[in-house]
């Protein structure tokens, strides 16, 4: 469509093209439509159910609503996109899985593969299904394969599609994975509260033992130092008040003491040790009583009644003595608290007084110290204190960021496949790949089927058209008929090629060779000769027909003449120089026996024809190119007025190219459908090539019926 003196592509062509391969492009639609209604008929229909899930980027803080994260689009960004591939995870997947029973369905479980039962129709034994983690794994694959989940444009919107054969199941398994993201968020939510507050706990304990050991320090370092800053400050009010502290300092340390010795002796049942401690009568009363009944106990006879009541004496009496022991340890205990806690209060009044006193700026500075250090430790400890409850009632009160705002129903209708969609794919892609091989067809691969395509391949003008004919009989010879139907469109044909041909060749002196030829066998070349040489017999010119395809000759034949040798034969004789000055003088066609032989006159014009004989057996390319076929050819040029010649086709022998030389003109002969185009481009850049740019070449599409081509090349290789 793009030739050398074209530098646009010409619209009427393509349609052309498309005209004349719109036979191929509709069977070629018609696979792609039958492939997708074929599809469309035995593929499983597929529904998809939609649940909406809304992210909220921002996070939510109970305690404080008013404590939201800032505007931050990219940040914003970031956190839809984590929680969509969250929703995404094999955690969640799994969920709604074990949460459905999924492996255990006909979609999801194991099945048996088409290669399957191809097995077992062919007898041989199923691997055992899968189960456990395998199972689990292959259920889990064919769950994201059907899952999809992705966010809606710019907006909080995620999208969680299903894709099943049951709509029911559909809309089940979209909702019970937006259920279960959504309980995942607050159970990790709610497990990083707790793991957040047991971290702080532990914290809370050294933040506590700090606390303590500050507060320790500065009390003892006022207790330690009393006595000394009362006589630094002379207040002797804070003297007294330090003197009451070292006693009930000192009294303290006893009831400690007295303390761990009658804890000592309650565990033991040392109740004679703890009432001597104590100085109480009454236990001491009881443990006399314990002893003399144990004595009585032993006496008595094993048995009687009276070691009876004196067990049980015994045991009543011990229970007494266990309380009346708990009752002193618990009363010795109250004083230790009390005393205790009157240490506790005076040194709260001494730390009072003192820091109300007028010290030395040493110890200010020693006080100061030890109080920053515990003021220190107590924000510390109330900081932490703070957090831990509020992580405590966070781990109660925990929300989501995310909320369903529609609910997957199950859909009535199949989404896949997508009938309409497919069906004008279908129709799309047949076209245009139908419109694709049409171009190639055209253009590279299949036969030429008109003037247009022929001139697209070959940027030469198209000499003619030879129209179709129907033979009336398989002897009928159809050159004929340009003497026996001159008016017809055969006829017609011929004469338009002779025009193209003059207009071509122009006025020249001498006569003018015009030869004949094909890219292939069977493309009508011999039928054009004859035709073309009748037309110009007709028309009042001499015209010589050689029959130069000596591989294989067909014009004596076209005739009905067989002569006893021909052209090939007298090529390849001896000639003396004194025979080929005679041909120089044009005498030869009429003085010389051997031509006589084979050279016949036309019985249907006044053309004069040299004839072939039969098909040769040796390669016939040095016979064209001996000074007797170039001197045959010279001494045609001074006696006619124009010499056709029928040559061999181009493809699959060289013979033509030595003929190419020695003509004006060239007529490469293509027949509708038959030759390829590369073919017929390889024979045109070889005429081209041969005839060194000398040679007018004019095509003739030739679309009569002609000899069948199931030979191919091999009938011009051997004998």
């Amino acid at each position: 469509m793009l030739n050398d003196d074209q530098e646009f592509i010409d619209l009427r062509d393509v349609v052309a093209v498309l005209r004349r391969q719109a036979r191929f492009i509709g069977v070629t639609l018609l696979v792609f439509l039958t492939v997708a209604f074929v599809y469309l008929t035995a593929a499983t229909p597929l529904y998809v159910a939609r649940a909406l899930v809304r992210i909220d980027p921002q996070e939510t803080n109970l305690l404080d609503p008013s404590d939201t994260a800032g505007g931050n689009v990219s940040v914003e960004t970031m956190r839809l996109e984590t929680e969509v591939e969250i929703l995404k995870s094999s955690n969640i997947g799994l969920q709604t899985i074990n949460a459905l029973d999924l492996q255990q369905t006909k979609e999801f479980g194991p099945s048996v593969s088409l290669t399957d039962q191809f097995k077992v129709a062919l007898g041989f034994d199923l691997p055992m299904p899968p189960s456990g983690t395998e199972l689990i794994n292959l259920t889990l694959l064919r769950f994201n394969d059907a899952l999809s989940v992705r966010r809606r444009g710019l907006t909080s919107i995620v999208a969680v599609e299903a894709t099943t054969s049951d709509p029911a199941l559909s809309a089940s398994i979209a909702n019970t994975h937006a259920a279960m993201y959504i309980q995942d968020q607050v159970a990790s939510r709610t497990k990083m509260s707790i793991a957040s507050r047991d971290v702080l706990q532990s914290q809370l304990q050294n933040t506590r033992g700090r606390l303590e050991q500050s507060n320790d320090a500065l009390r003892n370092y006022i207790e330690s130092n009393v006595i000394r800053m009362a006589d630094e400050t002379g207040n002797r009010e804070l003297a007294s008040i330090g003197r009451q502290l070292q006693n009930i300092t000192q009294q303290l340390d006893e009831f400690e003491g007295a303390v761990a010795s009658a804890q000592i002796a309650r565990e033991n049942g040392d109740w004679e040790s703890l009432a001597a401690q104590v100085g109480d009568e009454a236990l001491s009363n009881l443990e006399r009583q314990r002893v003399q009944l144990q004595r009585r106990l032993q006496a008595a006879q094993v048995g009687s009644d009276e070691a009876f009541d004196l067990s049980a004496g015994l045991a009543t009496l011990e229970q007494q003595l266990q309380e009346q022991g708990n009752l002193v340890f618990e009363s010795i205990e109250t004083q230790m608290v009390v005393t205790h806690d009157t240490r506790v209060a005076l040194l709260d009044e001494v730390q009072a007084t003192v820091l109300q006193s007028e010290l030395s700026a040493s110890t200010l500075a020693d006080i100061y110290s030890l109080q920053q250090e515990a003021g220190i430790a107590q924000r510390q400890y109330d900081q932490i204190l703070s957090r831990i409850r509020d992580l405590e009632t966070q781990s109660v009160l925990q929300i989501t960021n995310s909320r369903v705002v529609s609910d997957a129903l199950a859909p009535s209708n199949p989404a896949l496949p997508n009938r309409k969609i497919i069906l004008a794919l279908a129709f799309v892609m047949g076209l245009g790949v139908g419109v694709g091989l049409a171009f190639l067809k055209e253009f590279y691969f299949g036969g030429i089927t008109s003037a247009s395509q022929l001139k697209n391949i070959v940027p030469i003008q198209v000499g003619s058209v030879i129209p179709k004919v129907n033979s009336n009989s398989a002897t009928e010879v159809l050159a004929d008929r340009v003497i026996t139907d001159p008016m017809s469109p055969f006829s017609e044909s011929f004469r338009k090629l002779r025009a193209s041909i003059d207009e071509e060749v122009g006025e020249k002196d001498g006569g003018r060779v015009i030869m004949v030829t094909s890219a292939i066998p069977a493309e009508g070349k011999s039928t054009t000769a004859l035709s073309l040489a009748r037309v110009y017999a007709a028309a009042g010119k001499l015209t010589l027909l050689i029959d130069a395809d000596l591989r294989k000759p067909s014009i004596h034949g076209f005739l009905g003449v067989e002569p006893d040798s021909g052209l090939l034969e007298y090529l390849m004789q001896q000639t003396t120089r004194a025979q080929i000055e005679a041909r120089a003088n044009g005498q030869l066609l009429s003085e010389h026996n051997e031509v006589e032989q084979f050279y016949v006159v036309d019985p249907l014009t006044d053309a004069g024809v040299i004839l072939g004989r039969k098909k040769s057996n040796i390669p016939t390319d040095a016979p064209l190119q001996s000074d007797v076929f170039i001197e045959l050819i010279n001494g045609a040029r001074s006696s006619f007025d124009v010499i056709i010649i029928d040559t061999a086709p181009l493809a699959p022998v060289v013979d033509t190219r030595y003929v190419a030389p020695h003509v004006d003109a060239a007529v490469l002969c293509v027949r509708f459908g038959e030759a390829s185009q590369s073919e017929v481009r390889s024979a045109f850049e070889q005429l081209v090539k041969a005839g060194r740019g000398n040679v007018k070449i004019v095509t003739a599409l030739s679309c009569f019926e002609g000899g069948a081509r199931n030979y191919r090349y091999d009938s011009y290789y051997g004998s």
